[in-house]
């Protein structure tokens, strides 16, 4: 939708009863140009946030935050930042991409440093869009790259709100991407494939994951969304590494794991709920 401005998001916001309170006001006509993370936003961007005290460092246009993000915000903020503070922000987030911004969420082309690379994806039939392909770069039959993943908010009644899938899959040089594995686009921002890491097959990597340089994950391994591997790190088969959870670098996760805690570098892991080892 062309010509959205930070007012008609606010007045949105409102119809919908998703706005607590909001600190500064919207330049009039200013347009919200792209959708971006709390920490990468700039002049033009809209973005979201629950991270503690985010809303004193936003650069971006129009945030709508936690509670607690907007802690510290004892002021209006910088000239053409606008604060939307709400109890819901990732469901206030969801339903004003929906609304406003709902094209960018269409399918794009991947884009290939080797034309070699795309050949082999066509003859292997693997579906790869919204991708950034890097050099020496495999990707067996039938694998998927850059497709939406399972991001749902629930609303006041229940019912599941499909969260924005707008961002990208960066696979890095001399990266492995086995038959029937999945890598999902990012939420907002990219999922990223380090240098030369090893994706088994039917493993799934969830949106907005990375997986660090080098590391080998083995078949049926689940990665959720906006988990961190370290480079070297080795999750064997049928392992699972919950949302968010940071597995450190060189850090060994055993078949069948569940990991739902933090792994320093260098641990070994096994067992359901997943305990260390060594």
């Amino acid at each position: 939708m062309a010509g959205v401005t930070g007012g008609a998001i606010v007045a949105h916001l409102r119809e919908i009863d998703l706005a607590t309170a909001v600190i500064g006001a919207p330049e009039p006509g200013a347009p919200i140009g792209a959708v971006a993370t709390d920490a990468q936003a700039g002049p033009g961007d809209l973005a979201w946030s629950r991270r503690p005290g985010a809303a004193t460092a936003f650069r971006g246009a129009l945030l709508i935050c936690s509670p607690e993000a907007a802690e510290g915000l004892h002021e209006a903020p910088a000239s053409g930042v606008t604060v939307v503070v709400s109890e819901r922000p990732r469901l206030a987030m969801a339903l004003v991409v929906a609304r406003f911004f709902a094209h960018l969420a269409a399918d794009a082309p991947a884009v290939y440093a080797d034309p070699a690379t795309e050949r082999l994806v066509d003859d292997n039939r693997a579906w790869v869009r919204n991708a950034v392909v890097g050099r020496n770069v495999r990707i067996e039959p039938l694998a998927t790259v850059g497709c939406s993943g399972m991001g749902y908010e629930r609303d006041a009644r229940g019912r599941l709100v499909p969260f924005p899938q707008l961002g990208r899959v960066v696979l890095e040089d001399d990266v492995h991407i086995a038959a029937q594995a999945m890598v999902q686009r990012g939420a907002i921002g990219d999922t990223v494939v380090r240098r030369g890491a090893k994706v088994g097959p039917h493993v799934n990597v969830g949106h907005n994951a990375e997986v660090g340089e080098d590391c080998l994950i083995a078949g049926h391994a689940q990665i959720g969304g906006g988990a961190r591997l370290g480079s070297g790190t080795v999750v064997w088969q049928s392992a699972a590494v919950a949302n968010g959870v940071q597995v450190g670098a060189g850090a060994v996760i055993g078949m069948g794991a569940m990991i739902r805690a933090d792994v320093g570098d260098g641990e070994v892991w096994v067992g359901n709920p997943g305990k260390r080892l060594r």
